[in-house]
């Protein structure tokens, strides 16, 4: 008897635990209260002048809105912005489908969030001095040397080195490379849940959040181990394992399907964004081969 109380009482907490996840943040209530815009004096009932946006009641400037304002400068004076944190870690699949079903206001603008957190990691790969600052003086020497080149075989080949350098560049440089990557995670991810509601657009931005999740659990591991974490496929700093599982549980919420449903398709992005990679990397060098075979038959043709 006990180890089935016991057992009911876990069920019933889990069910508890899962009810409260499913809830969206609280909205403010409606103010009906009569106000003076203390800016360009118009009287109206509410939160903000419908004139000109100027907030109810007179704010004295004080400390707390001095660090307010000083965060607002990275995006962070906000309450939005510290919601939308612990929500993608107690919450993350919930939360985005409350964003994409309209609750905008309640959230921090997916695309600014992964902005400030990407500079947050590129400052501590700079303090721990993971980066290699010859990277770009690579790919500019690289440039330079292409025009030195005098046969097409030795040009092909200067190409693929300089692809190989630019590849180079886009790892060093988070930004730029978890957008790119991000294109081919989303159509992965489109096309496995593309009967599921949301379209591609949809998709692109449920994935800026995940990837703004895995960036603060990046932060955390990074200041633990003082060491950039290892990537994979995936557009993530986070260990394959983790990126699995935290994927799971994102995905489950946001779709509103089983595990089981989850870690399958989850298991299916994974193939079909290696597939992608690959075929990519087959169309450069294809494309570098028929360029070369190109230009030595030209010669040929036009004698």
């Amino acid at each position: 008897m006990n180890i089935k109380a016991t057992y009911r009482k876990i069920q019933d907490w889990y069910h508890w635990v899962s009810e409260r996840m499913k809830q969206p943040a609280a909205l403010p209530q409606v103010d009906h209260s009569h106000h003076i815009c203390s800016h360009c004096g118009y009287g109206y009932d509410g939160r903000c002048c419908p004139q000109c946006g100027m907030p109810a009641g007179h704010h004295r400037f004080t400390f707390k809105r001095l660090i307010q304002n000083f965060l607002d400068i990275w995006g962070m004076g906000n309450r939005p912005m510290f919601r939308t944190m612990c929500d993608l870690l107690w919450r993350p699949g919930y939360m985005i489908r409350d964003y994409l079903g309209g609750h905008h206001l309640s959230y921090f603008p997916p695309f600014k969030m992964l902005a400030v957190f990407t500079v947050f990691i590129v400052f501590l790969t700079w303090i721990f001095d993971l980066q290699d600052p010859l990277v770009a003086e690579k790919i500019a020497d690289g440039l330079l040397k292409l025009k030195e080149v005098k046969g097409v075989k030795e040009y092909t080949a200067r190409v693929i080195d300089f692809l190989a350098e630019a590849f180079i560049y886009l790892d060093k440089n988070d930004l730029y490379r978890i957008l790119i990557q991000n294109i081919f995670v989303v159509l992965a991810t489109w096309l496995v849940f593309r009967r599921k509601g949301y379209n591609l657009v949809e998709t692109f931005f449920s994935q800026i959040y995940i990837n703004c999740q895995f960036h603060m659990i990046a932060i955390v591991i990074m200041l633990v181990t003082m060491k950039l974490p290892p990537t994979f496929i995936m557009p993530y700093y986070v260990p394959i394992d983790i990126t699995f599982l935290l994927l799971v549980i994102d995905y489950k919420q946001l779709y509103g399907i089983s595990f089981w449903g989850a870690i399958w398709r989850t298991a299916l992005i994974f193939v079909i964004t290696i597939i992608v990679y690959a075929l990519l990397f087959v169309m450069i060098i294809s494309s570098a081969g028929a360029f070369d075979k190109v230009v030595e038959v030209t010669p040929q043709l036009v004698g």
